[in-house]
């Protein structure tokens, strides 16, 4: 028999591959929710925990420095253990405003009606890593392979288990998964010999300390996704969306700007549009059937 959260999980994958607008939070909850952070109260910066949060902290402290000011509030960064935990902070009305992955920011779109800021220039580039001196070079020799993934629910690991599938390897069956939680934990358990291979995006490889970096090749490039990094904000804030979106632009081209986004490997900011949002939906089918099959 399923549990209420198994139901649930199941009702909105199905919403999804039908194409439904679903609505999972009733008015009276969203306005409680909203009276709750009235004007004199700290804004929650939720961003997705791609990083160890004390790492998030110090890359995005600017961002946190630029949404005080333009809200003249205080603001505080906030993350969660996982992506599906972020999803369900979420979800409660825990965030004031988001930085998130493509298909997390697609969910809260559509499912939670988080309104779209901006997003990073750069595209996202999922890679499949192997250690330099390892005997595979082609993607079929991870066949009855471990692969080490950060959370099986990101989006660069759901883009590469996607690419995987392609060429004839599934997922948990030909390919047994294993959870590093970052994706650094995932490289350094890979040059360990926990497993022959491991799963990264380009900017946060980048990140890498040279002395990791140097001990790994990339085995296969998946398909490029939209962005690594997408800004949202809750519906509550929408009279201030067009001010905070105009000052992260405004601040990608500052000095204190190009520092953070060379930082992040995120290139730039644009707007971030409702087609760019509608265009996100395959990964999100992906991440809802990867969520039914664990």
């Amino acid at each position: 028999m399923m549990d209420e959260s198994e139901v649930l999980r199941r009702r909105r994958c199905l919403a999804w591959l039908g194409g439904l607008a679903a609505t999972w939070a009733s008015p009276p909850i969203a306005a409680q929710l909203a009276a709750q952070h009235t004007n004199g109260s700290p804004l929650i910066f939720g961003m997705v925990p791609y990083l160890p949060v004390q790492q998030l902290a110090r890359l995005y402290e600017p961002i946190v420095g630029l949404f005080e000011k333009t809200m003249a509030r205080p603001c505080r960064l906030s993350s969660a253990t996982d992506f599906s935990q972020f999803i369900e902070r979420a979800r409660a009305g825990d965030f004031d405003l988001v930085g998130a992955s493509p298909h997390v920011a697609r969910i809260l779109h559509r499912e939670e009606h988080f309104i779209p800021m901006v997003r990073a220039t750069a595209p996202l580039e999922p890679l499949i890593l192997v250690p330099q001196a390892s005997p595979i070079h082609q993607l079929k020799g991870l066949a009855q392979q471990s692969l080490l993934v950060a959370d099986p629910f990101a989006v660069h690991v759901l883009i590469a288990l996607r690419h995987l599938r392609d060429q004839g390897l599934v997922p948990g069956r030909d390919v047994k998964l294993l959870v590093a939680g970052t994706q650094r934990n995932g490289v350094q358990r890979m040059l360990k010999g926990d497993a022959a291979a491991a799963v990264g995006s380009a900017s946060t490889l980048a990140l890498l300390p040279a002395e990791l970096s140097s001990r790994f090749r990339v085995l296969a490039a998946a398909p490029k996704g939209l962005t690594p990094m997408a800004y949202l904000a809750h519906p509550r804030l929408r009279a201030q969306v067009d001010k905070l979106s105009q000052n992260l632009l405004a601040f990608s081209s500052s000095k204190e700007g190009q520092v953070l986004l060379k930082e992040t490997q995120h290139e730039g900011l644009s707007p971030l549009t409702a087609a760019e949002m509608v265009s996100v939906d395959p990964l999100v089918v992906e991440y809802y059937k990867q969520r039914s099959a664990n």
